[in-house]
């Protein structure tokens, strides 16, 4: 909305009034956000509370060198497609939720009057026993072995530097080639938007090494500096890193001017985040069928640990 009100005359402190008039639930945070702006701060300055470092540092580099209502419109854009896929996962969601649900109700009544009993019958049966002794030590095996390894894991995760973050995110099963595209989308959006303005990447470099280590544009940044200093080829450094297109060592190679360069990579951003889009899309049709796989695999196991027992009963009695 920001970026339609800016684009329509409004300056940045009206269009924060207007958002907090016809949206009251954002009226603490446009009354933050402007009494930060009337303190001196710009405006990306004054979301960075509020705002991850990466959007903080997209926002703060389109306000000093580039275009802010061009950069607020393709933000709000990338929220907006973020909000209506959350709003669809929730509705996917919503009928497995009820049936776990239900199915939790099934496991606590099975718990409480069919196991008791079918206990009963193994203690009057030592081979019953041995096999539900069996049974549970392996089923606690394999949970203390889940657990301890979704702990390890968590611990290597939290010791990892952000370079190494990135990188194991865009190896994900899955999922990985969705953060791939948001980061070939974010990198090239705002490497386009600069270098359009006539910027050149040594400059863009420089400045994002200001940014905090954590950020992608800082890792960028590092990543090319370090391959100027140490004489090594820029593609083979953007080969090395999945986060960083491939296609941009052909734009770079093309010989265009520094602005041609900057529109062909807003037109690459363009591209990426339709791929970004049709990625997560594709997974969201996965969802469902995923849980219910998962729900049937749980039914199966609870007839299994019912009807195994009877039946071993019944081979003694016959």
């Amino acid at each position: 909305m920001i970026a339609d009100l800016l684009m329509t005359g409004f300056s940045i402190k009206e269009a924060l009034g207007f958002i907090a008039t016809v949206n009251p639930r954002l009226k603490d945070l446009v009354v933050a956000v402007d009494q930060r702006m009337q303190g001196g701060d710009s405006f990306a300055s004054s979301l960075r509370p509020y705002i991850s470092a990466d959007l903080y540092y997209q926002l703060l580099l389109a306000e000093e060198h580039g275009d802010l209502v061009k950069t607020v419109r393709e933000v709000g854009k990338l929220m907006t497609t973020q909000e209506q896929q959350r709003k669809k996962l929730l509705a996917l969601l919503q009928y497995p939720l009820i049936l776990v649900v239900l199915l939790g109700g099934l496991i606590a009544c099975l718990a409480l009057f069919v196991f008791p009993e079918l206990k009963t019958w193994q203690q009057g049966d030592s081979s019953l026993s041995r096999y539900g002794s069996y049974l549970s030590a392996v089923s606690s095996f394999l949970l203390a072995g889940g657990v301890a390894s979704s702990y390890c894991r968590w611990r290597r995760w939290l010791k990892l530097s952000a370079n190494k973050k990135i990188v194991r995110r865009c190896h994900l099963p899955i999922i990985g080639k969705c953060y791939r595209y948001y980061y070939h989308y974010y990198l090239t959006s705002i490497l386009g938007l600069m270098l359009s303005r006539g910027m050149s990447l040594r400059e863009i470099c420089d400045m994002t090494q200001k940014f905090e280590e954590t950020s992608l544009l800082f890792l960028f940044g590092d990543t090319v500096v370090r391959a100027a200093q140490s004489g090594e080829e820029l593609g083979k450094i953007i080969y090395h890193y999945p986060f960083l297109p491939n296609e941009l060592v052909a734009f770079m190679n093309k010989g265009a001017t520094v602005e041609k360069l900057g529109e062909e990579l807003s037109a690459f951003s363009a591209i990426q985040f339709t791929r970004l889009t049709r990625a997560i899309e594709r997974l969201l049709i996965y969802v469902q069928p995923a849980i219910f796989g998962g729900i049937a695999i749980i039914i199966v196991g609870l007839y299994l640990s019912i009807l195994l027992p009877i039946y071993h009963s019944l081979q003694g009695v016959y």
